[in-house]
């Protein structure tokens, strides 16, 4: 029986694997007087060796709304500007403005991003398109629907099911005019249709994909909270209110069926099957205040952020059942939360007959790897890592 270390971690007989996490730090700044205090950075979390880097500081942005992994790229959305890098070398490859983006979601080659932000002087911004997409390998303007045709309010969740992309309309930026709304744009179509949340969804902010279910998390007034399941396919709506309080703008995962999310002021993550909104459980008590959070969807482990806003943040990860398993510290501010999934099937192996010398114990990044028996081979991926298996008898 062999036991593979993937140049940094084990790998059991799962088709899949974490290679890294990436962590988006905000930062903050002085709002008073626009100066920065701490600066945006995006971090490498090597659940190998359990080590974090910082690998770029990202100049001039206030804020990181959201990233995606697409193809080999990670696209990140940051302050005004859509920023593509290489998921393995992290180098910046392409940057381009846009004004108020928010969320991306990507699909046929391209990244679909929703807008809203406040002008110069503190007041809601108005576009002409609050729903754009750009080439995924160009970044350059694909096409978009304009407020005579879609959202006419500030948008920010989005998701894709199927060959449709939802997005969630809020107005968030016009304090005391929030709306709530979803629409969906049926890529095959190119058509627009559009569902009323209620009185009671309004400002949806998270939007979160279970089949052809959709639930959304609605901030509501900033001071309650409701859930909105819209069905794609009987095309009907269920909103309820869940909570007096807020809940956070990116505490809010879904596990299969289940929203695992957290209320503002609450020590607790709750549960709530996609199918029973009014229902809910808790999943974890007695735990700190989380700002982003996401999943590994290899194990199941949770991935949850906590910062004080602006002198530290860090990881905290825990298994299946909520159990610690660790953290990680990071930078200030760390919402944004992207997991690095790949696939065993793009390996490429090569045998040795006899183990390597003990010098040849390292990976091409310098990192260790302890023998364990006389029987070994390398395997090289497709990003020249390499990775050796050993093993007993």
């Amino acid at each position: 029986m062999f036991l593979s270390l993937v140049g940094y971690g084990i790998i059991g007989s799962a088709q899949s694997y974490l290679h890294q996490v990436i962590v988006l730090n905000e930062g903050w700044s002085n709002w008073q007087t626009g100066e920065v205090m701490e600066p945006a950075t995006m971090g490498i979390y090597d659940p190998g060796i359990q080590q974090y880097t910082v690998i770029d500081t990202l100049e001039g942005a206030g804020f990181v709304s959201d990233a995606e992994i697409y193809e080999g790229y990670l696209y990140v959305a940051a302050d005004g500007q859509l920023l593509k890098y290489d998921i393995d070398s992290h180098e910046l490859l392409q940057s381009v403005e846009i004004a108020g983006i928010r969320q991306l979601a990507m699909a046929n080659g391209a990244v679909y991003v929703t807008r809203g932000d406040v002008d110069e002087f503190g007041m809601s911004q108005s576009f002409e398109s609050y729903f754009q997409w750009f080439d995924a390998t160009t970044l350059q303007w694909q096409g978009e629907v304009s407020v005579s045709e879609g959202p006419q309010y500030a948008t920010e969740g989005i998701a894709v099911v199927g060959e449709s992309i939802f997005v969630g309309i809020n107005n968030a930026f016009d304090w005391g005019n929030e709306v709530g709304k979803v629409g969906r744009f049926n890529l095959e179509t190119e058509t627009y249709t559009e569902w009323d949340l209620g009185e009671e969804g309004k400002n949806p902010n998270r939007l979160l994909t279970s089949g052809n279910k959709i639930i959304s998390v609605n901030n509501r007034d900033y001071g309650s909270t409701s859930l909105s399941v819209l069905d794609g396919v009987a095309q009907s709506v269920e909103t309820v209110v869940v909570s007096d309080a807020n809940a956070g703008c990116l505490a809010a995962v879904m596990d299969g069926n289940t929203l695992k999310y957290q209320i503002t002021g609450e020590g607790q993550v709750r549960a709530t099957d996609i199918n029973a909104p009014a229902v809910s459980s808790v999943w974890l008590s007695e735990v700190p205040a989380y700002y982003g959070v996401a999943l590994d969807p290899t194990t199941g482990h949770w991935y949850g952020s906590v910062t004080d806003y602006n002198t530290y943040g860090y990881i905290e990860i825990r298994d299946a059942d909520g159990a610690v398993q660790g953290q990680f510290d990071c930078g200030v501010s760390p919402g944004v939360i992207c997991m690095d999934v790949r696939s065993m099937n793009d390996i490429i192996e090569s045998q040795f007959d006899v183990l390597p010398p003990a010098s040849a114990w390292f990976d091409i990044l310098g990192r260790s790897v302890l023998p364990v028996s006389n029987q070994a081979k390398w395997t090289i991926d497709n990003n020249g890592r390499k990775i050796l298996q050993v093993g007993g008898r």
